[in-house]
């Protein structure tokens, strides 16, 4: 997912670390979301979103307050601390809504696959 900047890396699995958790409390995320069918190769939608982290723990992950034209909802990301990396400062532009984002302190890229149970 394009926010605007080149993004070396990827998200690895990785434990809970309550202490970058902890630091992660009132930052400003952008978190893209890439939906993949159930082969895990067709895409399926992208999703941006951006807000500020208001709670974190490894029980209930991370609480994503929205901002933008999603102020007002609440999104709770998965409990893995590997998959937030420091933003560079500048201006990311969220592309299925594009909104502008100045400055945000982390990103995050989540990739979802739909598996069908038998």
């Amino acid at each position: 997912m394009d926010f605007g900047k080149d993004v070396d890396e990827q998200p690895q699995a990785s434990e809970w670390d309550q202490a970058f958790a902890a630091n992660l409390i009132g930052k400003h995320i952008i978190a893209g979301f890439i939906y993949l069918g159930s082969d895990g190769v067709t895409v399926e939608k992208r999703v941006q979103v951006h807000g500020i982290i208001r709670d974190a723990s490894p029980e209930n992950g991370f609480t994503l307050e929205l901002k933008g034209e999603r102020a007002g909802e609440t999104m709770t990301l998965p409990a893995n601390t590997g998959a937030f990396f420091k933003a560079d400062p500048g201006r990311y532009r969220l592309k299925d809504t594009n909104e502008r984002v100045q400055n945000p302190d982390y990103t995050s890229l989540w990739t979802i696959i739909h598996r069908v149970l038998h």
